[in-house]
């Protein structure tokens, strides 16, 4: 299907925004009544306490009552947190739009041209965010929680990595035991798993797979034949929740590289699905936030910012998120092994590796899945 001229997607996305604005454009709110006293202390220095203080109350005063997330991640995931941020910060509430990467720069578009400003803070994949910020949408702040935050985490002081994405190998526990899960991708790609395990399509630019297969390419993990092999054994199927979901109906045995929020809570229901780690198939994928240009709640939104890299919100990230943050002392998501993380933080590429690595290989992983290649 032949994609729209970007002309048109701009007139769509404006008359589609345009009736937002009408009908409102405030979401479901993410606690179950409103917050008028602080039920959550504040973590961090005293002076990144004392900044968020100033911008809490800057944003009270300014009738800021609402903070504007534009996020490629199902809302469920954050729900949790941004109710615990109201906890701390009462009287101003998340709004979570789940908006692809696509879908961030044609809305980003229609604010700038309407001067209709609706976003406040962008988080998108790592080269998603970090193309964002060289298109010039996002502007320039530093957070005082971002003092501790490693230089690799940052991009133009207009992006912070606060966070890991984590995947490792889903398994359905129906088909498969623990003890017979394939280690490494050489192991995979045997006859006995022939038809048995399901992964994201590549090619997509900011997907799942596309970051595991440019990782194992650079670690020379995998080569050419083993990427064919890899697409006429495997199936290239749903991603994120879709892949989980395969598992969980035993249409598959195995997913390489499976989303770590969705398969955990399925596993707490009781779906029978696990997650191992091995290092082939242990992937952290960066997720980048950064403050864009002519907020429409500048004080609001440079208080979550802040907020993210402060030690309540890096845990909660953990706890609530299944994430693995960023900033020194972050602890594990519930599940993934002490070890296991510390490889995968080695093996992982730098954000702007990531970026270039990217741009140079999803047109090949593109034309090797579409057999152009």
């Amino acid at each position: 299907m032949r994609r729209l001229p970007y002309s048109v997607r701009l007139l769509l996305v404006v008359g589609v925004l345009i009736g937002v604005f009408a009908l409102g454009t405030r979401q479901a709110a993410f606690t179950d009544e409103e917050v008028t006293q602080r039920t959550r202390a504040l973590t961090g220095t005293a002076q990144q306490q004392a900044d968020m203080e100033a911008l809490y109350h800057a944003a009270i005063k300014g009738g800021e009552q609402q903070v504007v997330m534009y996020q490629a991640a199902m809302d469920y995931e954050w729900q949790p947190l941004w109710s615990r941020f109201s906890q701390a910060f009462p009287g101003i509430r998340v709004t979570y739009m789940h908006l692809s990467p696509t879908a961030v720069t044609d809305r980003l578009d229609v604010e700038k041209v309407t001067g209709a400003h609706y976003g406040d803070l962008i988080s998108q994949p790592v080269n998603v965010v970090m193309d964002i910020a060289d298109r010039g949408y996002l502007e320039g702040w530093t957070p005082s929680s971002s003092a501790s935050l490693e230089p690799i985490w940052r991009y133009k002081d207009q992006v912070y990595f606060t966070f890991n994405k984590v995947y490792g190998l889903g398994y359905s526990t129906r088909r498969v035991g623990g003890e017979t899960l394939p280690v490494d991708v050489a192991q995979l790609l045997d006859d006995k798993w022939r038809n048995s395990f399901e992964y994201g399509a590549p090619g997509g630019g900011a997907g799942t797979t596309d970051v595991a297969l440019l990782q194992l390419l650079t670690r020379q993990r995998i080569d050419l034949q083993q990427l064919r092999e890899l697409r006429d054994r495997g199936g290239a199927g749903g991603a994120q929740e879709a892949g989980v979901i395969s598992l969980a109906q035993g249409r598959r045995a195995l997913n390489p590289w499976a989303y770590l929020p969705p398969l955990l809570r399925q596993q707490r229901l009781g779906v029978p699905i696990a997650i191992e780690y091995p290092a082939d198939f242990t992937l952290l994928v960066p997720f980048g936030q950064g403050l864009v240009r002519q907020p429409a709640h500048p004080n609001a939104a440079r208080l979550l910012l802040t907020w993210l890299m402060t030690p309540d919100a890096q845990a909660l990230l953990a706890s609530e998120a299944y994430s693995l943050g960023n900033l020194p002392g972050a602890p594990l998501p519930p599940g993934l092994p002490e070890e296991a993380a510390h490889t995968a933080r080695l093996n992982m590429l730098s954000p702007q590796e990531t970026a270039r690595g990217l741009k140079e290989w999803v047109p090949k992983l593109r034309a090797l899945w579409q057999q152009t290649l």
